[in-house]
């Protein structure tokens, strides 16, 4: 290819990326529809955004190699030093490393988010550094997808990586669909949404009606949920027509994880066609590349797109056009559980705990995710079951403390009694519902569930988490007493303690 042709697409590329995600920003996380026809409101200079910023961290850590070459143990080390993003898949993969767990495992262990769209948006790095060669492309996305997921959310990366390398060389977005398709297993849950998303434009050729049809379908209370969220990019792509400014609105319209979706349609848009970007879209984001030093640390950043586009094209010329996979046994999980009690009563009166009265029984357990099958008798009508947990803390300091479960509950810290009452002792808790169904039943399936699991420290609700706890060095204990409706067989949880977002380990005792 061309170079000047090859530098204005990659360029288009990061501006689309950084245009769209600006744009759909403010309105990350809703499941509504907008009615966004331009920036809202407008602003004055790109926001900060994972999408990019991620891409840019790998960039600026490989360019500082002297051999560059991409597998998934250089992306996974280039975590380790720099990455500082602790939120959702990133928090847990980040806890994983740390723990020694190398990919693939650090995707799949005691992961509640392997289908989230962290790894999608980072697909554009490999379809520049692969322009035209889809293949390798989804090589280097297979690599970086599965520090942090599996599954669909890996197959989502993998998906626009190709299609998008793709873009490079080829104009008809039909046949790139079509094409990257073929990248991801026949299985892949993830392929099927996609291609009912193709056959409903089809059929409807309105923008709505098949937004409507895909929410009732894929979407839940996972708001950042590949299943979802990639379809939503697909439609946007196909309503849009190729016009850039249709195309990123009707992403951002979808509602979900508008950043994302409204950010990946104007980066392929950028590739195809880099004169299409509008000069008023551009004008207020500028040309400066935000990389927050909270998100990603230890490393010197090109300061405009400009600058990175060149950065990335010198990459090009080094990079070894190869990818080397070595197979990583999976791991004795049971060497990274943590241990705790659980008892179970019956207790009327749930917002009350008397410790003298539990029989405690020692359980095994993944650092994060808990469950428990609850027996029928504690289903309901007066079943309590009450956790145990120690741990103990290497320093004084300020700490977060995470319980987050769609049971009814209550969390108790250091308690100075064995006579425990919510209004006069709980650190936090959540009354739910006693209702079969908490709400009346609604045409679309994420409104039936608004439970909000999300269990990490920077992603669970405000009664779920404890955040700026002033705790001394040395041994704690924290106490959850938990009241299962009649329908829940299972309760799951997630907890964790954490400095700021990031969970702390080694700490169980």
């Amino acid at each position: 290819m061309n170079e000047e042709i090859l530098r204005k697409k990659i360029l288009g590329c990061w501006h689309g990326k950084n245009i769209g995600g600006t744009l759909g920003g403010p309105y990350e996380g809703f499941p509504v529809v907008n009615r966004l026809t331009f920036y809202d409101p407008v602003p004055e200079g790109s926001i900060a955004n994972d999408d990019l910023e991620l891409q840019a961290m790998y960039a600026a850590a490989l360019d500082e190699m002297e051999r560059v070459e991409i597998t998934r143990d250089v992306l996974a080390d280039i975590w380790l030093r720099h990455m500082n993003f602790h939120v959702d898949e990133y928090a847990v993969a980040m806890k994983n490393l740390s723990l020694g767990i190398r990919p693939p495992w650090s995707g799949v262990y005691d992961n509640h988010f392997t289908d989230g769209m962290g790894a999608a948006i980072r697909s554009e790095l490999w379809a520049c550094l692969a322009p035209g060669n889809p293949q390798l492309a989804a090589e280097f996305a297979r690599e970086d997808s599965c520090i942090d997921h599996a599954g669909a959310g890996a197959d989502a990366e993998i998906f626009f990586a190709a299609l998008e390398s793709g873009a490079f060389a080829g104009n008809d977005l039909h046949t790139l669909i079509a094409e990257a398709l073929k990248f991801l297993p026949e299985d892949s849950s993830l392929g099927e949404s996609i291609r009912r998303t193709c056959e409903l434009w089809e059929k409807h050729r309105d923008w709505r009606t098949v937004r409507d049809l895909l929410f009732e379908h894929y979407a839940t209370e996972f708001r950042t949920s590949v299943e979802i969220n990639i379809p939503f990019t697909v439609l946007a792509l196909l309503s849009g027509g190729g016009e850039f400014g249709k195309t990123i609105c009707d992403a951002a319209n979808c509602g979900m994880d508008t950043d994302c979706t409204a950010a990946t349609a104007g980066a392929i848009l950028g590739i195809l066609n880099p004169d299409g970007i509008p000069a008023e879209w551009l004008a207020p984001v500028g040309h400066k590349l935000v990389v927050r030093e909270s998100a990603v640390r230890g490393l010197r950043f090109p300061e405009t797109i400009e600058a990175f586009t060149e950065q990335i094209l010198n990459l090009r010329k080094r990079l070894v056009p190869s990818v080397k996979t070595y197979v990583t046994p999976e791991p004795d999980w049971t060497v990274f559980q943590v241990s705790a009690e659980y008892s179970m009563k019956k207790n009327l009166h749930w917002y009350h705990v008397n410790l003298r009265e539990q029989n405690w029984t020692p359980v095994r357990l993944p650092m994060i995710s808990g469950s428990l099958e609850v027996p029928e008798e504690f289903r309901g009508n007066g079943g309590q079951i009450v956790l145990r947990y120690r741990f103990e803390l290497p320093a004084d300091g300020v700490y977060t403390v995470l319980f987050n479960t769609p049971t009814s509950c209550q969390v108790y810290l250091d308690p100075e009694s064995e006579d425990l009452h919510d209004d006069r002792d709980m650190l936090f808790g959540r009354q739910r519902l006693f209702l079969e169904r908490e709400v009346r039943p609604m045409r679309f399936r994420c409104a039936d569930r608004p439970l909000i699991f999300n269990p990490t420290p920077g992603g669970a609700p405000q009664n779920q988490v404890k955040r700026y706890l002033k705790l001394p060095r040395g041994m704690h204990t924290l106490i959850i007493a938990l009241a299962p409706l009649p329908s829940e067989e299972r309760i799951y949880w997630g907890m964790g303690i954490a400095e700021g977002s990031r969970f702390l380990t080694g700490i169980s005792r």
